[in-house]
């Protein structure tokens, strides 16, 4: 390459190139030589597959040798054709028709929705995956119709040769038999591929959203509750035997984090889990799932971020907080859905719509639309049932997207006012509406949920401490009221103090001189400010008293509430008993009472 030499030698290997180019196509072999996967590695024999454009493809590989002085290669033997097992080298035209004469496999393709995830493309390898060990060939494909998000694209750009992924362009739709759309179940999801349904002798649609709104014509439909598509093919792939890379286990794995939230969301099964079992056991890469799991934000996506900080509206009801927030874009920005999470935790938020919009099209430009929904483990709030019905979205319950153009009428009249306008803003806070009034219930109170007084443990305040530790350890409690002999509210006392009395050698002093009272609430005052107060003092449980607008001296208790019930409203666990029933023990410990005061 060097400026003195490049005249003399640049004439000299054109020539060669020329030269070699037109030996390759007058005198080429019928079938072009490829080498398989396996001979490949060793550097064994050439391998031949009966397809034209492999004849352009050996006599370029030729012609580059010849341009670097090395030659052509030798021709080599003619062998019988087998199919392909990598991905990266195969062709849909070489499925057609073998070396010697047998029907190849029926063509097959596997489609990821739009701006694919981890989970879609995942699903989507394992999908071939598991197809090309039925039919015993390498004949299905996996087709991204309109690319992938950020953390996704990165990835393919590094790992695509080690999937059978192919452009749409170069898929013989005249061979095309049999197509699988995974992570999806409606038409709009497939972009400028949804066509192939209709050319397709088979259609197979997996998924793990139940949908009333599928619009596929599907010959079989696999839709199963747990956290990620994902998990569902795994299963299958274990179920089946098929061996797989750990390339594939990791990208399985993959799928299953990113849409599970590491099996944190509450759409996760124990199913996730031992998929995500099976791949580790497969090889899955924990470096890889560290590395993408928790991909770093863009600088389009920490825009939008910054942005939608400034801009959120937030509405309190009930103790709920859903905020909205419109973000306008000049151009289609992938990996929205992270922005989203990001928002709904940095606003402290329990719901968030975020609308992301866009001028798309020259000629006749429109400006598109995606709502995303987000939301923490509130039980009653169902995101997917608000953006199904209004427009004609999808999702998990806590985790639910839809897009729309404006130009195009909603169903919904009420929508479809707004949308004329041009009015983004307004159809956020209709959807803000929805789920404040349909779906927030009214906040529970203290009332609701207190161990009433009949049912409360307490002692009388001239207990002993020692007396106090015996029967806090024989009802395995933490802490218990203590009242006077007029039944007025002293205070509390917990296992704290009388861990305290006990290494001041002080078991023998009334109790009275080591209950505390903190803090209290009324029987109206809401679970969540309970909660609050318990969390923040470190309370193990706070007395509710009647007359809680007297002088403190003269409270009375009406009840209690513990940790236990405010655990029971989050309905975290399948099962939490609220209070240890009296029945259980033998007799109560002395100067303690369980019985109306």
């Amino acid at each position: 390459r060097h400026p003195s030499t490049r005249q003399t030698h640049v004439p000299r290997r054109l020539a060669a190139c020329m030269a070699t180019l037109t030996a390759a196509l007058t005198a080429a072999p019928p079938t072009a030589p490829r080498r398989t996967a396996a001979n490949r590695r060793a550097g064994g024999a050439w391998t031949f597959v009966g397809f034209d454009a492999g004849k352009r493809f050996g006599a370029m590989r030729n012609i580059r040798r010849s341009a670097d002085g090395d030659g052509p290669r030798p021709a080599p033997a003619v062998t019988t054709a087998t199919p392909l097992p990598s991905s990266s080298s195969a062709s849909s035209s070489a499925l057609m028709q073998s070396e010697e004469g047998r029907a190849a496999p029926p063509l097959g393709v596997v489609l990821t929705h739009v701006c694919a995830d981890f989970d879609t493309l995942s699903s989507a390898v394992g999908l071939a995956k598991l197809r090309d060990s039925r039919e015993g060939a390498a004949c299905t494909f996996v087709v991204l119709p309109r690319g992938t998000s950020p953390g996704v694209s990165h990835y393919v750009a590094l790992h695509k040769n080690k999937f059978p992924i192919k452009q749409k362009n170069t898929i013989d739709l005249a061979h095309l038999e049999w197509v699988g759309v995974v992570d999806a179940q409606r038409r709009d999801r497939l972009g400028d591929c949804a066509g192939w349904l209709d050319v397709a002798k088979h259609v197979v649609v997996m998924d793990h959203h139940v949908l009333n709104t599928s619009d596929i014509d599907a010959t079989e439909l696999i839709v199963e509750k747990v956290g990620a598509t994902a998990t569902v093919v795994a299963e299958m792939l274990e179920a089946e035997n098929v061996k797989i890379t750990e390339e594939v286990a990791t990208l399985l794995a993959l799928g299953i984090h990113t849409d599970t939230g590491s099996l944190t969301f509450e759409a996760t099964t124990p199913r996730d889990a031992s998929a995500l079992a099976f791949c580790l056991k497969q090889g899955a890469s924990q470096k890889v799932l560290a590395e993408y799991v928790n991909p770093h934000l863009t600088l389009d996506q920490r825009d939008v971020i910054a942005r939608s900080l400034a801009d959120v509206r937030k509405t309190t009801v009930e103790g709920i907080t859903v905020a909205a927030v419109h973000v306008q874009c000049g151009e289609y920005a992938p990996g929205m859905a992270t922005c989203a999470k990001e928002v709904l935790d940095l606003t402290d938020s329990d719901v968030l719509f975020m609308a992301v919009s866009y001028i798309h099209g020259k000629k006749n430009p429109y400006r598109h639309v995606s709502i995303i929904g987000r939301a923490k483990p509130v039980k009653t709030v169902n995101l997917s049932a608000v953006l199904t019905g209004a427009l004609r979205g999808g999702g998990h319950a806590k985790a639910a997207s839809a897009a729309f153009r404006m130009d195009q009428p909603l169903s919904d009249p009420a929508l479809a006012a707004l949308q004329a306008a041009g009015d983004v803003d307004g159809i956020l806070d209709f959807l803000v509406r929805r789920v404040v009034t349909e779906q927030v219930p009214p906040q529970k109170i203290a009332e609701e949920v207190m161990v009433s007084v009949e049912k409360v443990v307490f002692v009388r305040s001239d207990a002993t401490m020692g007396e106090v530790g015996d029967m806090l350890e024989k009802r395995q409690y933490r802490a218990c009221p203590v009242i006077s002999k007029d039944g007025r509210l002293i205070g509390v006392v917990s296992v704290t103090e009388v861990d305290v009395a006990a290494i001041k050698g002080q078991l023998d002093r009334p109790v009275s001189g080591y209950a505390k009272l903190r803090s209290a609430v009324t029987l109206t005052t809401p679970v969540s400010e309970c909660e609050r107060i318990l969390v923040e003092q470190g309370e193990g449980c706070i007395p509710v008293v009647s007359n809680y607008s007297e002088p403190k001296r003269q409270w009375r208790l009406a009840g209690l509430m513990t940790r236990g019930d405010i655990l029971q409203t989050h309905e975290f666990y399948r099962s939490q008993p609220r209070f240890h029933p009296v029945s259980q023990f033998l007799s109560p410990p002395p100067k303690v009472r369980s019985t109306p005061f």
